[in-house]
């Protein structure tokens, strides 16, 4: 996505050497993936660990090629992309798990079915709309995996952040209390819809931008049309969980009613941080997520260790909510400083922010003229 938002390289050698790439890593994920479940405590059928093992390749390429098609801006395709395994993999287990009751062995063919059709979908678009070549391209293939290790580092932390609560749950409370903690941060995280679709266009984007002051000027609002957006999600799930999560999961889950409420306001600051922090992915600077979130980290584990034990899941809800807000006022103070742009006039509302509902509203009322 970024370097084919910064159009500096050849199309084809892009997508070629990302195709090289997909191979190399699909190889080396196959080989630490079986190495894993080899030296596991736990036992796994052999035929079933081979079709997991097969599927790494397929959805590999699915994530790769979504990447080719964000980067340039094909937001069709690349949602295709992402809802298609899903669709494929429902049909497939409603053939081979509910009508031949092929069990978990059923469900696991069904996943690499999905993910194989799709696969099947990603070469003819590819192939289509691109000349493949297998030649070693060396600086771009350089360049992707310098910057794509500092993204990974940049995830891995950021996924520490989000798992290591459930990590020391099981070591310091119940089964009981992971599902409802569990519950509570799934439906908490279904606010990171609104920076999930947004981030990637402005990655894209800000990786080809040549007026810098004024893409930070349009991220900044874009991120605060998206926080009013969240903050009114936040209150209809504050308002709805308590009728919607007894009657979807039963009441042995009303528990998790309390810990939706309170997690709120720390899923709520992380949607500021998704969405800057894709603007300065997207300038080549994914570290700045690191050197902010490695304190959130520390502060995480310590406050879980000192609250687990005493107050059980809602400790982990109290400390999610301190290390994500720690967290991203350090991110807020490196971003601004990096993109030379006040924190309050990040957070400024000003007229110009809801232009594009106009803009929505005009294309409305011309289709329906047209009509």
């Amino acid at each position: 996505m970024y370097h084919l938002g910064a159009g500096k390289d050849s199309e084809d050698h892009i997508v070629s050497a990302t195709f090289i790439l997909l191979l190399l890593t699909s190889l080396l994920t196959i080989i630490i993936s079986g190495l894993v479940f080899v030296f596991s405590e736990s036992k796994f059928d052999s035929v079933n660990l081979i079709i997991v093992m097969l599927t790494i390749p397929f959805v590999l390429c699915n994530v790769f090629a979504g990447g080719v098609f964000l980067g340039k801006y094909e937001i069709l395709r690349a949602n295709i992309l992402n809802a298609g395994p899903t669709l494929a993999n429902l049909v497939f287990v409603i053939v081979l798990v509910w009508i031949f009751r092929l069990s978990v062995t059923g469900a696991f063919i069904a996943l690499l079915l999905g993910n194989i059709v799709m696969s099947g979908f990603v070469f003819y678009i590819i192939r289509k709309s691109y000349h493949i070549t297998w030649k070693y391209h060396e600086g771009i293939m350089k360049s992707m995996v310098r910057l794509g290790a500092v993204f990974s580092l940049s995830i891995f932390i950021m996924q520490l952040n989000y798992r290591v609560d459930i990590l020391l749950l099981k070591r310091l409370s119940t089964f009981e209390q992971i599902g409802l903690y569990s519950l509570a941060t799934q439906i908490a995280e279904q606010l990171w819809h609104i920076p999930y679709a947004i981030e990637a266009i402005v990655l894209t984007r800000s990786a080809g931008t040549t007026d810098e002051q004024a893409a930070n000027r349009k991220v900044a609002s874009i991120m605060r049309v998206s926080l009013l957006i969240s903050i009114l999600s936040c209150g209809i799930i504050y308002l709805v969980s308590p009728s919607l999560i007894p009657l979807i999961f039963g009441y042995g889950f009303k528990g998790s009613v309390p810990m939706i409420r309170v997690i709120l306001p720390g899923i709520l600051v992380l949607v500021i941080f998704r969405i800057l922090n894709s603007r300065l992915a997207g300038m080549g600077k994914p570290q700045v997520a690191i050197y902010s979130f490695i304190p959130a980290l520390i502060l995480n584990l310590i406050l879980n260790l000192i609250w687990i034990p005493r107050y059980g899941a809602m400790g982990s809800v109290w400390a999610t909510n301190a290390s994500y807000g720690f967290g991203c006022i350090i991110f807020l103070f490196a971003y601004s400083w990096k993109v030379r742009m006040p924190v309050s006039e990040i957070f400024r509302f000003k007229k110009s922010d809801f232009d594009f509902f106009t803009i929505i509203k005009n294309r409305f009322k011309r289709k329906s003229q047209i009509g």
